[in-house]
């Protein structure tokens, strides 16, 4: 029988400007660190508490934004003797520094996006796509938020052409790509784009059971304002084109007139999704710019889903576990209608002062098609 040594424990690793904290700084100093695993249309993030009762971060330490911060997370013995393993945080640049007391403390916030490819959520532009595929577009705006892309879907649709109009490089792609049913996030330094539903079909990271130890709290949550919907129509009739009007010669300048008035009709494009067994659900309608039937079809799937998420939402507060992150699939058992398979939305992993690790999670029931 092996013994073992060491308890079960787990362990910070910060490096600011690429320099390590030690662990003795950080035993007698560190509060709270809290790393997120962002949804989808946001970015991952880490905080860092700090006591600070000898103000060496009000001074000769004073942060500035911008300054590079590594978290890593460890964890020994976790869950079997002898077990290593690690969870890499990645690289942030600090963007808000808060000092308060007494006692004296310093929070330090991080984001996934450097501070020089901001614009690309705070600054509009507008531009117009043409013949553009969705993932041009997002390496021109990865290029521009000094991001790499990550595009991890097997759809890469093209479109005749898109405006994006007083948007932000960030909203105007994280809505496109949305219609589409594709996720967008920032992690790691990477724009990163996946189709959710590919996500869905992934065999799941573990099981999490009423009444296991590793259960702090938990909660679930159903409203008939979230009952899904069984079928959605997309439709849009495109502007009719302006008829031209022939020049007759004198005396036909009313005529002419009342010919350029006139316009040809246009014909609607419609787009329709429906569920199995849809009958006596609600129908979801939408008014919304296509080009194709099949861009109609492929938008009321994807409006569908999106609507859909909101039927099936839950959240766990666990002991802290490294194979919990924003996109995996876990199992529910033994909260009877509430059990079946779901997917992570965000994932929070929080070490404290007492080194406790716990990982919090938002999930919602994976819709299986």
């Amino acid at each position: 029988m092996k013994t073992v040594l060491d308890g079960r424990r787990a362990s910070l690793m910060l490096k600011y400007n690429g320099k390590e904290m030690g662990t003795e700084y950080l035993n007698k100093y560190l509060i709270d660190f809290t790393y997120e695993d962002a949804a989808p249309g946001d970015q991952d993030s880490i905080s860092v508490t700090l006591d600070d009762r000898d103000a060496n971060w009000q001074g000769t330490w004073k942060p500035n934004f911008g300054d590079k911060l590594i978290g890593e997370i460890t964890v020994i013995n976790w869950d079997k003797p002898g077990e290593k393993a690690k969870l890499p945080c990645g690289s942030f640049d600090v963007d808000a520094i808060d000092i308060d007391g007494p006692p004296d403390k310093v929070i330090v916030q991080a984001l996934a996006l450097p501070i020089e490819g901001a614009q690309a959520k705070q600054e509009t532009r507008t531009k117009a796509w043409e013949k553009a595929k969705l993932k041009t577009i997002a390496q021109d705006i990865a290029s521009r938020a000094k991001l790499k892309l990550l595009y991890s879907a097997s759809s890469n649709p093209t479109y005749e052409r898109l405006d994006q109009t007083d948007q932000t490089d960030f909203s105007f792609l994280v809505q496109k790509a949305k219609d589409e049913g594709i996720a967008v996030k920032i992690s790691g330094g990477k724009l990163v784009l996946f189709d959710e539903e590919e996500f869905e079909k992934k065999t799941a990271v573990m099981d999490i059971i009423k009444g296991k130890g590793n259960i702090i709290s938990y909660g679930f949550s159903d409203s008939s304002t979230t009952t899904a919907y069984g079928s959605c129509i997309v439709t849009y009739r495109p502007p009719a084109p302006t008829k031209k009007a022939k020049k007759k010669g004198k005396g036909t300048a009313q005529t002419a007139v009342a010919a350029a008035a006139k316009t040809t009709s246009s014909k609607m494009i419609t787009g329709k999704y429906s569920l199995p067994k849809a009958q006596g659900l609600p129908v979801l309608r939408i008014n919304e710019r296509v080009e194709t039937v099949a861009e109609a079809n492929r938008l009321a799937k994807n409006k569908l889903r999106e609507h859909n998420k909101q039927a099936g939402l839950g959240s766990f507060s666990l002991d802290g576990d490294i194979r919990l992150a924003s996109g995996v699939t876990i199992n529910i058992k033994g909260f009877g209608r509430f059990d079946g398979k779901y997917i992570i939305v965000t994932a929070t992993h929080r070490i404290g002062s007492n080194a406790a690790y716990t990982t919090d999670i938002q999930i919602r029931k994976v819709l299986g098609w």
